[in-house]
Formats: structure tokens, sequence, C-alpha cells
């Protein structure tokens, strides 16, 4: 039987007070519970589905420099197609072991997670998986039951100026911390015996698992209540108050933080405060990282087609001057039995204006040469002018383009991303880098269903909305959009009549996955589907639409997030 124990060290943002409440949580959840399977859906995120008391859970554990911690997840993250060999290291070692345990280590930054499994041979055997998320230092490792190293995401080798070295065959040591466990209540009272000399700081030297966040609520609570030190610290540690606090900055902690002021949501748990906090925001850092050079390149072309329209402008206000030439060229025939060959100007009469004019002449030129050349020049401007036209509307259009593809990243996720290369690809703005045929996959759109069970389709790049909109959706399904604005189309697999359910959770997402989503009171059209029409030539997504109907309503995130829980 195979033993693994998950160790867990959290940074300090996320301190070892948060920790234990999630063990006690874990705990209660997945003891006994089976792991299904393990997917690594990022380099430092992990995600592991466990079957547990007769329910499917997923647990998400990340040692993100930014974004370090663990806890159940009821979100649905994007899995990626093929596991990276860690991912491979870690399925080998822990699918299909059994949640014997969940420890904390003292109240440290470290959770122990106990599995059983039998190796190849059917033998009990015994491993660590250790996870230290500590900031820039975090790091995944797998070891033996004498912590003996198998593997780590991060090797630390001897010479790199490391109190501990991690890599293969070199022993893991877990870190010993000599402060006190504020949950031993008689080392904690004899410490707190003289409380005149604590401070902040001091709280934060001899406890374990504190932070800033702790330590400001205990002085802020000892300096204004007339409780004893002992009372607050005992009040604390023992409440269960989870909540996100909002303010200039959102902080989240397990119980009520009195000295920061702000907006506060409360949850049940501190598994579902951090799976709400959390979602996106790593998510997000992710897409940024992945699309840095996507939206250089983006940026670029917008910038590259406002150049062109200003410059086609300037232009366009040039061939004003056009009927100048044509007076010229008038002129100059009208006078032509005052001009010789080798003159270089006409001063006469402009019957237009009824003033005098000089004109200038060619001297090499004979007088009906020089009429000619005016009139040339007046043709070639008047010729011009639909051909600039067409493409000061085409530089506007290709602006348009670029800009809603840049607001489409902000809602993309991994697969959106690489589809919006591969649209960029197909138009040619990039050179496509393989150029092996690949089998075409279906577009990566979201699906949700509502509380009555309507299945509803959101685009959120333009090969999904060409998708959704102009080949999955029948006739008579309905179709939603934000009003003049850039967003998704949303479908929804149901005909008239809808519920005020459907209609307004469409809304939500049309709304939500726009250019308008920190707007209040946002108009979208729906309509069936048969009413929609494709814009010909265009180089993207647009659409006419007639007989829609509007709702105006305000993009609520708690909401998408709830349907996507689904």
């Amino acid at each position: 039987m195979l033993c693994v124990i998950i160790i867990v060290v959290i940074t300090m943002s996320f301190d070892g007070n948060i920790l234990h409440k999630i063990t006690d949580e874990l705990h209660s959840v997945l003891l006994t519970g089976r792991i299904n399977k393990i997917y690594q859906l990022s380099k430092y995120d992990f995600l592991f589905v466990i079957n547990a008391k007769g329910s499917k859970e997923q647990l998400f554990i990340s040692c993100s420099p930014s974004y370090s911690r663990i806890h159940l997840t009821e979100m649905n993250y994007e899995k990626p197609d093929y596991p990276p060999t860690f991912c491979m290291f870690l399925r080998k070692h822990l699918e299909g072991g059994i949640i014997e345990d969940i420890v904390q280590v003292s109240n440290d930054r470290i959770i122990i997670i106990s599995v059983t499994k039998r190796n190849e041979l059917g033998d009990l055997a015994t491993k660590k998986l250790i996870i230290e998320v500590m900031g820039r230092h975090s790091n995944i490792i797998i070891t033996e039951e004498d912590n003996r190293i198998l593997e780590a995401v991060k090797h630390v080798m001897p010479f790199e100026d490391s109190e501990r070295t991690i890599f293969p065959s070199a022993i893991y040591h877990i870190p010993i911390s000599e402060k006190i466990n504020p949950y031993d209540v008689e080392k904690r009272n004899i410490f707190l015996s003289n409380p005149e000399h604590l401070n902040e700081q001091v709280l934060l030297d001899n406890f374990i698992g504190f932070s800033p966040l702790i330590t400001s609520e205990i002085m802020f609570q000892f300096h204004n209540s007339n409780k004893s030190i002992k009372v607050i610290f005992d009040e604390l540690l023992n409440t269960n108050h989870p909540q996100i606090i909002h303010g200039k900055k959102d902080y989240f902690y397990y119980t009520d933080l009195s000295h920061l002021n702000g907006n506060i949501d409360y949850y049940d748990s501190v598994n579902i405060l951090l799976d709400r906090y959390y979602f996106e925001r790593d998510s997000i850092d992710i897409i940024k990282q992945k699309s840095k050079d996507l939206v250089k390149f983006i940026k670029n072309h917008i910038n590259k087609a406002k150049t062109k329209y200003e410059k086609l402008q300037k232009e366009l206000m040039n061939t004003s001057s056009r009927d100048e030439f044509r007076v010229k060229g008038e002129l100059i025939q009208a006078n032509m039995h005052h001009i010789t060959k080798g003159e270089t100007k006409l001063t006469c009469n402009n019957y237009y204006t009824n003033e005098d004019i000089i004109i200038e002449l060619d001297p090499k030129l004979t007088p009906i040469e020089n009429s000619e050349k005016y009139f040339k020049k007046y043709k070639k401007l008047k010729i011009s002018i639909p051909y600039i036209e067409e493409q000061i509307q085409d530089s506007l259009l290709e602006k348009k383009y670029f800009e809603e593809l840049l607001h489409q990243i902000e809602n993309a996720t991994l697969k959106d991303i690489e589809e919006i290369k591969e649209e960029l690809e197909d138009k040619n703005y990039l050179k496509r880098k393989n150029v092996v045929n690949k089998k075409k996959k279906r577009p990566n759109y979201e699906t949700f269903v509502d509380k009555d069970g309507v299945e509803i389709l959101v685009g959120k790049n333009n090969i999904q909305n060409e998708y959704i909109s102009h080949k999955l959706a029948k006739h008579n399904e309905v179709w939603f959009h934000v009003k003049e604005a850039p967003g998704s189309h949303v479908i929804v697999r149901k005909s008239f009549p809808l519920s005020e359910t459907t209609i307004r959770t469409a809304a939500q997402l049309a709304s939500y996955f726009s250019k308008l989503r920190l707007s209040n009171s946002v108009p979208v059209d729906y309509l069936e589907v048969r009413y929609l029409k494709k814009v010909p030539g265009r180089i993207n997504s647009f659409v006419t639409y007639k007989n829609n109907k509007t709702i105006y309503i305000d993009p609520d995130e708690s909401f998408i997030l709830d349907l996507r829980k689904k």
C-alpha cells in the first residue's frame, strides 16, 4: 500500500490561522476520499478531483508566486489537452489513493494529507507530496517516506546559497519554528501575562502563522475595548465569520476585522470564501502573461490603423483644391491667344470671382499642354476621392476590429487566446507557425445552464460568435447581445416564449461578457435567430438584425460565478 502525504506551506498573506480553518473543513469533507484525477492547469496550479462521501469534490492547490493557496473549489477550470511531465508524475503516485488523514503542523503554514495506495508490485509504500507556497520561492516536491526527494518543480542546488537543497536524492527537511502555537493555550497565556509590552511586531515575531491582519486586529481591540488580551485571543482564534472586505483594496479573513473599513461579503466557509476571492484573479494573471505578445501586436495594428486614417483624412482634405486646377485649366484655354511658349506665368481675370489671378506655367510646354496639365491634376484628385473614402472606411473598420479583439482578450481563456491567434493567421495578419494540417476542432464557446434548466451558449471571440450564431443555433432559438457595443454573442437554446429567469440570465451573460461590464443599466437586445443577418465582407462577426426587444440590466459578477459553478 502506498501512503502519500501532501504538505502545503502557505505565504504570509495566506496565514496559518486561515489554514487552520481550512484544515478543519477539508478534514470533514475529504477524509476517506479517493483521488480520481489530477490536472495541471498551469505551471503552478493543480486540480485534484476527489470522490468523497458520495460526492465529487475538487481540491485546488497552487504554488503560484502571486496567488498561492489550497481550498475546495466549485468552479469549472479549463483543463489542458495533455498533462505536463510533472502532472504525470503526480498521477503515478497519487491517483487512486485514499485520503487517510489531513492535519496541520502546529499552526504553521503546512498541511499534511496522508494518502494510501499500493504500488506497481502491490506492496504498501509511503510517499509525500510537499507543496511550499512562499511567493517566488514556492515549490512542489515529492519525497519517499524517509523524506528523500524524488522530484520537484524547482530544483535548488547547494551552491545556490540556499539553506536547503531541493534536488532528487537530497533529503527534504520540514521547516522548524521556535514560535508559539497560538492554539497552545497554556504557552500562549504565559506569553500574554505582560500585555503592556505587546505590539504588532512582537506578536508577529512570537506566534506561528500570524499575519499583519490578525496582529493589527488584536492590538486594535486591545486599545479600543475593555477586553483583556487573553479574551481577545480566545475570541478571535475560535470564531468563524469568513468574509471579504471591499475597500481601496480587498482583504479576506476567517473572522471579523474591526480595524478595517469597507463593504463586507460573508461566506459559509473559508473554502467558499477563497474560491470566490481567487477565481479569475490568478487566471487573469496567467492569461496576461500568455497573451502579452498578442496584445502588443494588436495594439500596434490599432495604432497603424489610426495613423492610416489620419493620413487619408489629410489626403481627402487636399482633394478640396481640385476645382482650383480645373478653373486654372479653363482660364488658360480662355486666354490662350495671350500666351506664348516660354512664358512662366499668366495674369488674367478669374471670371468666377471677377478678380485677377496669377497662374504658374511650365515654359517648356505649349499653352494647350499647360491647360491639359491642370485638367489632369483635377481629374486625378476627383477620381481619387471614392478610393480615399473607401480606404478611410476600411481603416476605421480595421481599427474597430482590432479594438474588439483587444476587448475579447480581456474575457478570454487560454484556449480562446489560441483561437484569436488562429483567426489572425487565417486573415494573414500573423504568419502561421504550424503548417501541418490538424483536425478542425469545435470552437471553445462556454455553456451555461440557468435555474430553469435552459442551456445558454456564450461566444467570446469572433470564431466562437460566428459558430454559435450562424452554424449551431436554430432559426427559432433566441440571440442576445449588448446594444451598440462590442460583446459576446449569446444563444438561448429555446424558442419564445422565454421565462423571466432565462431572459435575465442570458442578458446577464451578454452584459458581463461585453465592453459594458462595469456599467449600470446595460441595454441588451434579444430576438429570434431567424432575424439575424451576417454583414458580408466584414473582417469580424458584425451582424444586423430586426424585430428585437430590449432589456436593461446591471451586470453582476457574483451571479456569473454562481452560474459557472454549475
